[in-house]
């Protein structure tokens, strides 16, 4: 069955961009920073996140070292010159080339920025992609897409042991042989986790950089395959259900480069 879209309006109207009908708006069930907004799946635990960020600015000043030896009356002295130049100074063909690789290091920032440890990358960013955002609000700013899948840890917690008199005999008496502990420690019977169980997510992120108003736009779109790696120990193969998914994330990162529109560039307010 085909997926129906509908005209979103996000942070009250300011932007707008076509979503599937029945995802769920979060901040109708939590509340939501107010610099996000966050879409929920109905079927999957698949999550979007749009998310309004400072701008990732651009690396120190450009340095070049020249190095001139001269020599007088038989004497050679070297000297070093340190330049120091700012993108602007650049020529224009190096400026660019310098513009678009501090876009693809901020491309990668954004996306490692929200992974927390023990969370982890499980493999290599790839070089994000460039594209062009379709509405003339956004046209002139350089977009990039760039997916990348994540290592998420739970912690396994042990379930809570029986509770009958002689095991609570045999806890009491524990408690009276056992060193008295400092304030703080943990207590035995808290569960502590054991193992941390480990599950991959897909991210595909869109990222708009908006230099004038100091705006880094960011869109992710979170699949976490721990549900399909269940489904697939308990009824066989869920390649199709996978598939599908992919097919359904990637068509709307496909809507949010076509339909995303900022209405109110005051919302950028610098």
């Amino acid at each position: 069955m085909a997926t129906t879209y509908r005209l979103r309006e996000l942070y009250g109207g300011a932007i707008t961009v076509e979503l599937p009908t029945d995802l769920i708006d979060s901040s109708d069930i939590r509340q939501i920073p107010d610099h996000q907004e966050v879409f929920l799946s109905r079927e999957t635990l698949t999550s979007i996140i749009i998310e309004i960020n400072n701008y990732v600015e651009a690396p120190d000043p450009i340095t070049t070292e020249t190095t001139t030896t001269t020599t007088a009356s038989g004497i050679t002295t070297t000297s070093t010159t340190t330049t120091v130049f700012s993108e602007a100074d650049l020529p224009p063909e190096q400026r660019l080339q310098h513009s678009s690789e501090h876009d693809l290091a901020a491309a990668a920032y954004h996306f490692t920025d929200v992974i927390s440890p023990p969370d982890r990358l499980a493999s290599p960013l790839p070089l994000a992609e460039k594209v062009s955002m379709a509405s003339p609000s956004l046209a002139q700013f350089p977009a990039y897409v760039l997916p990348g899948t994540i290592v998420s840890y739970e912690p396994v917690r042990r379930g809570p042991p029986p509770q009958g008199q002689i095991q609570q005999q045999q806890q009491q008496q524990q408690q009276q042989l056992a060193p008295p502990q400092p304030a703080g420690a943990p207590n035995g019977a808290s569960n502590p986790p054991t193992n941390p169980a480990s599950s991959l997510e897909h991210v595909q992120q869109l990222l708009v950089r908006m230099q004038p108003y100091e705006t880094d736009l960011c869109v992710r779109i979170n699949t976490p395959l721990k549900e399909f790696t269940a489904a697939t120990d308990q009824n066989g193969d869920s390649s199709q259900r996978l598939r599908h998914e992919e097919q359904f994330t990637a068509e709307i990162l496909r809507r949010f480069i076509a339909t995303l529109d900022v209405k109110e560039f005051s919302l950028f307010a610098v």
